[in-house]
């Protein structure tokens, strides 16, 4: 449940991104994801119809939240997706490896069950558990927006959290929203292009978005035709 997730810590680590303030006159539409397993709590709140303030919190680490511009994100999201095979095969070997001791043990006369044999059974389900849960960490399914040229990654969401059809429904909204938010601006490119840049410095300089993020999404942007014919 959502609810059980803490955004407040006790040392009041709650970091707000927002140097270039904007006021909320009307909430359009929210979004939550909350995942028990993966320690993970997101809120996502489109405004103004151009912004969206993106609210998270992962176990063990710091919570924050940061605005974004819809107009720079590309409506077109992207997947990525990883199973971590070696920490699936692993539990297995390890639930197989359990199975064959219990019944070495209890339905042979191999082995005769003993202290020494329990000790060694803990130890065996406490590898299995282990390694389920690296896979559990380490295996993903989500969908990242980016932003238009510079490509960086600014939304990211779980694939299909809270259910597929609610997901689907907000994935829907969002890229409407997104595409209406570039529309109402009706910038030319090499405009676009230096707004987008200016977002992604705000971002970068919020801490939201990494120097190296951003000097790549830079130099992508400086490469662009749109932005080399305006310079010229």
């Amino acid at each position: 449940m959502i609810e059980s997730i803490d955004l407040e810590s006790p040392e009041g680590t709650l970091w707000f991104s927002d140097e270039a303030e904007v006021n909320i006159d009307k909430v359009d539409f929210e979004f939550e994801q909350s995942s028990k397993i993966r320690g993970t709590y997101r809120n996502l709140t489109i405004f103004n119809g151009n912004y969206c303030y993106q609210a998270i919190k992962n176990k063990h680490e710091r919570k924050y939240k940061y605005r974004v511009d819809l107009s720079y994100l590309d409506p077109r999201p992207v997947r990525e997706r990883h199973v971590a095979w070696k920490w699936l095969y692993a539990t297995i070997g390890l639930a197989l490896l359990c199975l064959l001791s219990i019944y070495t043990a209890w339905f042979t006369n191999w082995v005769s069950p003993s202290i020494y044999f329990l000790i060694f059974l803990v130890i065996e389900v406490s590898a299995m558990l282990i390694c389920l849960l690296l896979f559990t960490h380490n295996t993903y399914d989500r969908i990242i927006f980016k932003s238009q040229y510079g490509r960086v990654k600014l939304i990211e969401l779980l694939n299909r959290y809270p259910d597929k059809k609610t997901f689907r429904q907000f994935i829907g909204r969002f890229i409407l929203q997104i595409k209406q938010a570039a529309k109402k601006k009706a910038y030319n490119q090499s405009t676009f292009l230096a707004q987008e840049l200016a977002e992604l410095r705000r971002l970068k300089d919020e801490t939201v978005i990494t120097e190296q993020e951003y000097e790549i999404a830079k130099a992508a942007i400086f490469k662009h035709k749109g932005f080399q014919a305006a310079a010229a």
